[in-house]
């Protein structure tokens, strides 16, 4: 029986599909919980006490971090499989060695750095105009320049959503907080990326990759904490799948008609394009592609311009829902594909929906350990304001009845909450 390590931010969906195979299974991660599974030889950077902070996951996490956490395990380890948080170009120095265990994609270098993504690309496949910036006079140009636009502003690599800020150059100019921010953002990460703004609606792809072809096995829409009314704030929240008219509808300003043809030709657009990226990229295994579907004609929308906007050479957020929906094992499908075999019939049965929910002030938990919540924390201790606190998943016939029922869950998650200094 092989020994398999499963390295990430949150490895606990992942190590859920390891045990239903025939795997000796080791974990490293930043987060455990618990809803974490039992029996499996683990270890964690965080360690939650009572009464005490969980602190700031940016400022305490690194890939190098998670590296040294499971640097036991590294050895004896058969296979290695990569989550969010991490990449293979990440096995560096002494842990390059490692890198050959991996299953999957054994450099995403291309991909993982945005500018390089965007200048591999932007000739093949409609992108957002994109810049690499490194001072703030130059930033100062750009805008100017391109002074009827507005820009996303973000880390050239990683992100998620954190550090994002959307602005033109009147904001820029006009509020000099923008500016300090800004400036912080270049003289912490050395670069970031500016990147003209596309308004619509976020969709992605999950495609499974072999070293010949690319499938893409469904497409979702996806979340944003912007998109659930906290304007300005681009963190990645959740997704609906799969991507349908009851996905699309939900969520907007603008109305989408009751087109299932509309719809069936959005999703064949959509798969082939991804499909295309992923094969451009040469990635294999588990891959997601994000774009957005722009809102240029709200009386038409379906037959909007599609941008593409990044790739994820990891599982995607969506994964446990994939599963369900899908009835897979995400984590053999994956296995399978790095090894030539791509998952032959796919019948998505209802819809999944997953919110991550942002602790909204300063908070000690109470206890959540209830039906239909994921990622738990210990009781009692305290979460910082905007660190997550928790992950609702639910499966349903009915899109709006499932938002109701996650409504009815954040009822419960505020009740068992409570304010701390």
């Amino acid at each position: 029986m092989d020994n398999l390590l499963i390295l990430g931010v949150n490895t606990r969906p992942v190590v859920n599909s390891a045990k239903k195979l025939d795997y000796n299974i080791f974990s490293s991660s930043y987060f455990t919980t618990l809803d974490f599974p039992e029996g499996i030889c683990e270890k964690h950077i965080l360690n939650e006490e009572i009464d005490s902070t969980c602190g700031s996951f940016q400022e305490n996490f690194s890939s190098q971090k998670l590296l040294e956490n499971g640097k036991e395990y590294l050895d004896d380890a058969d296979l290695i499989v990569l989550t969010s948080g991490i990449s293979s170009d990440d096995f560096k120095g002494e842990y390059k060695k490692y890198q050959k265990k991996i299953i999957g994609n054994k450099s995403t270098k291309d991909v993982g750095d945005k500018y390089r993504f965007y200048q591999k690309i932007s000739n093949k496949f409609l992108t957002p105009i994109s810049f690499l910036v490194s001072e703030i006079d130059e930033f100062c140009e750009i805008l100017k320049e391109y002074d009827d636009s507005q820009f996303i502003v973000k880390p050239n690599q990683g992100s998620g959503g954190y550090n994002t800020l959307l602005l033109n150059y009147d904001m820029f100019i006009e509020d000099n907080h923008m500016k300090i921010l800004i400036e912080n953002m270049i003289n912490s990460l050395g670069e970031i990326l500016l990147q003209e703004y596309i308004s619509g609606i976020n969709i992605s792809s999950s495609v499974l990759s072999s070293y010949s072809d690319a499938k893409t096995i469904i497409n979702t829409r996806l979340l944003s904490l912007n998109d659930l009314g906290y304007s300005g704030d681009y963190k990645y929240c959740g997704n609906i799948l799969p991507l349908d008219i009851k996905s699309l509808q939900v969520l907007n300003n603008y109305t989408i008609a009751h087109d299932e043809i509309g719809v069936k030709n959005l999703n064949t657009d959509v798969s082939k394009l991804s499909e295309e990226v992923i094969k451009e990229c040469k990635l294999i295994g588990s891959n997601g592609v994000d774009l957005i579907l722009s809102d240029d004609s709200e009386d038409d929308i379906l037959n909007n311009d599609l941008y593409l906007i990044e790739v994820n050479p990891r599982f995607q957020g969506t994964y446990e829902c994939v599963e369900k929906i899908l009835s897979i094992n995400l984590l053999e499908e994956h296995i399978n594909a790095c090894n030539g075999q791509l998952i032959e019939e796919i019948n998505p049965k209802g819809h999944g929906i997953k919110e991550i929910i942002y602790a909204p002030h300063r908070l000690k938990q109470g206890n959540l350990n209830i039906e239909g919540l994921f990622d738990i924390s210990k009781e009692g201790t305290i979460i910082e304001k905007d660190e997550p606190l928790v992950t609702i998943i639910k499966e349903s016939n009915n899109v709006k009845k499932g938002l109701k029922e996650i409504n009815k869950l954040k009822e419960e998650i505020n009740s068992n909450i409570y304010p701390v200094n």
